[in-house]
């Protein structure tokens, strides 16, 4: 047992790499663009992100009941199907069923892939390596997205489609591995299958926020899954319109490609050195410099539209990085391991549901494609993102370390 337990730790870092191949990430923007105007577009992300907050609370119930490696596998088959409707999509009812699926790869992966490295190397007795365990898995997730960027990129070049074919044979992958995973601890689910429902779970995680540090690292979570999302999600047309300028369009699909892959090159490094960092400035200061560094990001896209500032935002991941295993190891150990996923699931819910209603609200007031709008949209993204600076930096002396 203690051979496959240890498997988990070596298949781990692969698995996150497989997992956040997004071949299809530095064009999917362009490809729904070439397909329907920009309400539309923004309408089939709005589905992604609403698809995610309807299944992440239940997929982490699932994860909590069932077991971790179960609610993986299931991720990984969401995600093939996902990628085959992409391929055949020839319409927006067809394209908005793909999104679904594709939101329940994310939703089932969600808070379940954190829970399973923690359980694995509690189960091992090796606890005190998860900090940099997950670090070392959170440079593996942006370097796998790096190589896939490139690929993707070069793949869509020909036909935006080539990069879901990549995405497809990646998912396949990562199928392989999960089934290649061991349950940590099975009697935890076989315990708890028959008695704990998915109101009173949801209820009882919600009672743990009733310790100020851990609801305040929420509210972090929530805040920054909206703000991270926002220049990941308008950094495609912000390439076309710089690409415009020097009248090199045709390169967009490369150029996007490109700075994927230099943006997560950039971030697997960070990510790599997050927890060196928390040791020498605390939980709560790394926190805070993540969410200023992210608004610095989005102001930055808002105001300029040139090579420097092109070149500035290949930190635009370097939050996240800097924050995904200072968060979780602050908050994932003191929950209890029959609440985890769904406790974790219900941070990224609140997140994708402001976010969702932020592309909502986008779609329904922008009126037309030009960059003009999406500039707009940046201006408010950046003036909320100041709004929730302020609140974070002037509640964070509660929850400082002593």
């Amino acid at each position: 047992m203690t051979k496959k337990l240890q498997r988990n730790l070596t298949l781990y870092p692969w698995y996150a790499a497989l997992f956040h191949a997004y071949f299809w990430l530095p064009v999917y923007f362009l490809f729904f663009q070439s397909k329907f105007d920009l309400a539309n577009v923004l309408l089939l992300e709005s589905i992604y992100f609403a698809s995610v907050v309807a299944m992440e609370v239940p997929s982490g119930w699932f994860s909590d009941m069932f077991g971790r490696k179960r609610t993986l596998v299931a991720a990984s088959l969401f995600l093939c199907t996902s990628y085959v409707l992409f391929l055949g999509a020839d319409s927006f009812n067809m394209f908005a069923i793909a999104q679904i699926l594709l939101a329940a790869g994310i939703a089932f992966n969600s808070g379940t892939d954190t829970s399973f490295l923690l359980e694995s190397t509690q189960a091992l007795g090796v606890e005190d390596e998860y900090g940099q365990r997950e670090a070392f898995a959170t440079r593996a997730n942006f370097l796998g997205t790096a190589v896939a960027g490139v690929f993707g990129g070069l793949a869509a070049m020909p036909d935006f489609r080539g990069a879901y074919v990549l995405s497809f044979i990646g998912a396949i992958g990562l199928l392989i591995i999960t089934l290649r995973f061991t349950e940590p601890f099975p009697e935890i689910q076989n315990k708890n299958t028959s008695r704990v429902g998915l109101f009173k779970q949801v209820t009882s995680c919600i009672g743990l926020l009733r310790n100020i540090r851990l609801f305040w690292l929420s509210a972090f979570a929530v805040f920054m899954i909206v703000m991270n999302h926002i220049p990941y999600e308008f950094y495609q047309p912000y390439v076309e319109e710089l690409a415009s300028q020097y009248e090199i369009v045709k390169a967009t699909p490369l150029l996007t490609s490109l700075h994927l892959t230099l943006t997560m090159l950039v971030a697997a490094w960070i990510a790599s050195k997050s927890i060196q960092m928390r040791d020498q400035i605390g939980t709560v200061g790394t926190l805070i410099s993540a969410a200023g560094l992210q608004l610095a990001m989005i102001t930055v896209m808002h105001l300029f539209v040139n090579a420097p500032s092109a070149i500035a935002t290949l930190l635009r991941s370097c939050p996240r990085a800097l924050m995904t295993a200072p968060l979780n190891a602050a908050v994932a150990p003191n929950i209890p391991a029959s609440k985890r996923a769904t406790f974790l699931s219900l941070q990224s819910l609140f997140g994708r549901l402001g976010f969702a209603s932020t592309l909502a609200i986008f779609a329904y007031v922008v009126g037309g494609d030009d960059w003009a709008s999406i500039t707009l949209m940046l201006q408010w993204g950046m003036w909320a993102g100041i709004v929730g600076l302020v609140v974070l930096v002037v509640t964070s002396p509660v929850v400082r370390e002593k």
